[in-house]
């Protein structure tokens, strides 16, 4: 048993091989403490009573403690998300006709979730679209020059293209109720009386005029306090719906950047609040906004 100890402190360097037994004072490799002198890097005896040295005693390799080290964070993968989450959120709110014209929109960053530039640009444009369509009822109702001239024409049906009603005829009221269409093009008739008889408007087809082929004349009856009322409500009710689907792509958003661990909980959470800041503020203008427009109609 002697002998192997001995044998196996030999392989360590910690004994002579000529030692037959090992000696209370083990020659190790030691290092004076806050010195470079190159004679102590010699094997020194150093008793292990020794305070004024530091001993440094060479170690199996088998008797090494495994050094564990954490797992490197995959900084790649993350990148990569972020920019998957960019290009998705370009593709389903950058890029996308969500609104009247079609109007291209800030797209959201993962890296910037309190950034709400691409909400308040869709609002925005839904406010100009109702608040310009609130305008024309108080202004005139179904008898509006504009109203006439925003219906959608399509001159032909193999394209599909559809124009505004203003732009392939020119409309002039005539006094009364009465508006007349003037066609740019023979071709534009028939496809001028399809709109306007489509249209939930008007619902009628205009009449040609017998001394100009290009001429179509459009009485208009005149609407009643209900179904105007009946129409600002609807027309608000859409509003709100509009906004409340912008909340919806955007909730969207965040779920899907907490998912992909692109944002923590308490992040998630806050921009959640301020986007339901953001949608409430706009929900209370549809509300004044609608009170208004019926107290205008109620007057008339």
């Amino acid at each position: 048993m002697r002998n192997t100890a001995v044998r196996a402190l030999v392989r360590q360097g910690l004994a002579h091989s000529k030692l037959g037994r090992v000696s209370q004072d083990v020659f190790r490799p030691c290092f004076v403490a806050g010195t470079l002198n190159p004679q102590y890097l010699q094997p020194q005896s150093c008793p292990a009573q020794s305070t004024n040295r530091l001993l440094i005693g060479p170690r199996a390799f088998h008797t090494s403690l495994p050094t564990h080290r954490n797992k490197p964070v995959d900084r790649e993968v993350k990148s990569k998300k972020r920019e998957q989450a960019a290009g998705a959120s370009r593709g389903s709110s950058g890029g996308d006709d969500d609104d009247a014209g079609g109007a291209k929109h800030p797209s959201p960053n993962p890296e910037h979730p309190l950034y709400f530039a691409d909400v308040e640009s869709r609002i925005r444009r839904h406010d100009e679209h109702f608040r310009e369509a609130l305008k024309k009822l108080r202004t005139g109702g179904r008898f509006n020059p504009d109203i006439v001239g925003a219906l959608r024409v399509q001159p032909d049906r193999k394209s599909g293209d559809t124009y505004p009603l203003k732009e392939v005829a020119q409309i002039v009221p005539r006094g009364g109720r009465t508006i007349s269409i003037l066609a740019h093009e023979e071709e534009y008739v028939k496809p001028i009386m399809s709109a306007v008889q489509a249209s939930a408007d008007f619902n009628q087809q205009p009449q040609r005029d017998p001394d100009n082929e290009l001429e179509l004349i459009l009485k208009i009856e005149p609407e009643s306090r209900d179904d105007l009322l009946k129409r600002i409500k609807a027309m608000c009710h859409e509003w709100r719906e509009r906004v409340r689907s912008v909340r919806q792509k955007r909730d969207k958003l965040h779920v899907t950047w907490r998912k992909d661990g692109l944002i923590g909980p308490d992040l998630k959470r806050t921009a959640d609040k301020e986007l339901d800041k953001i949608i409430k503020a706009k929900i209370v203008e549809i509300d004044q906004a609608e009170k208004e427009a019926l107290k205008a109609a109620d007057v008339k």
